[in-house]
């Protein structure tokens, strides 16, 4: 190349890198945004703490599938605690975490057998149901059934009454001796179950989701989030977040 078009060439190099630093920091404030505008809407949801995610290795129970595992009844500081679901989530954020996301029967087996092994009663998930602003679309109602979804990864849940693979662990019964999810609390207080938590034979029905209501406190999972990693460790790169 001559002297003018290596010029253009070193020119028209750095503009592009330029304009990829530009699109990276405007992907990661698009990002904050939303985080910040969701943490305004839900009114309490957290934005999470570099240290603490750095932190979570030597607190997670379990390295499994990529993912570093959480359960509040195996450490020493949590092993009394119990937290409603929100409170349970949060805790979870500080940390990179999410409440876990059961999205398969192998990882639900897993998480069960936790339970067991721990002679648990009951745990929270991120299981959520749609019954909020933006939930009355037709593909989810009846919301009982088509509305579920996992907060922690925003994966949809199979319709509770769906016959084509595994469409979850729902318990047979439940306090009201019908099949979950059965929003039993709203016909009795008007609160609604807008929340899924795994309980231990508590029904003696085996280690079965229930829908329950969101403001009931519980030992919690937590397991790695991606989409708050990637935040972190770009937000927080001096932290060295594993």
């Amino acid at each position: 190349l001559g002297s003018q078009s290596q010029a253009r060439y070193g020119q028209d190099n750095t503009t592009s890198q330029h304009r990829l630093h530009k699109e990276e920091m405007l992907r990661a404030s698009l990002l904050l945004f939303a985080l910040v505008a969701y943490a305004a809407a839900q009114r309490e949801l957290i934005r999470p703490d570099p240290q603490a995610c750095k932190n979570r290795v030597g607190h997670a129970a379990t390295f499994r599938n990529g993912h570093y595992y959480f359960f509040s009844w195996q450490h020493r500081p949590t092993a009394s605690h119990e937290r409603d679901w929100l409170d349970a989530r949060n805790i979870c954020r500080k940390h990179c975490q999410d409440l876990v996301s059961l999205e398969n029967e192998d990882e639900s087996r897993f998480i069960n057998s936790e339970l067991e092994k721990g002679q648990i009663k009951y745990a929270w998930t991120s299981g959520r149901k749609c019954n909020f602003d933006g939930c009355d679309r037709p593909d989810l109602q009846p919301t009982i059934v088509n509305g579920w979804f996992w907060s922690g990864s925003s994966g949809r849940i199979p319709p509770t009454n769906s016959t084509a693979g595994w469409n979850g662990d729902w318990s047979r019964t439940g306090g009201g001796g019908t099949p979950q999810p059965d929003n039993r609390e709203f016909s009795e207080t008007g609160t609604d179950e807008a929340c899924i938590a795994i309980l231990n034979n508590f029904y003696n029905d085996g280690v079965k989701w229930h829908d329950v209501a969101c403001h009931h406190v519980k030992p919690w999972v937590c397991e790695d989030s991606d989409e708050l990693l990637r935040f972190a460790r770009f937000t927080y790169p001096e932290a060295n977040i594993p």
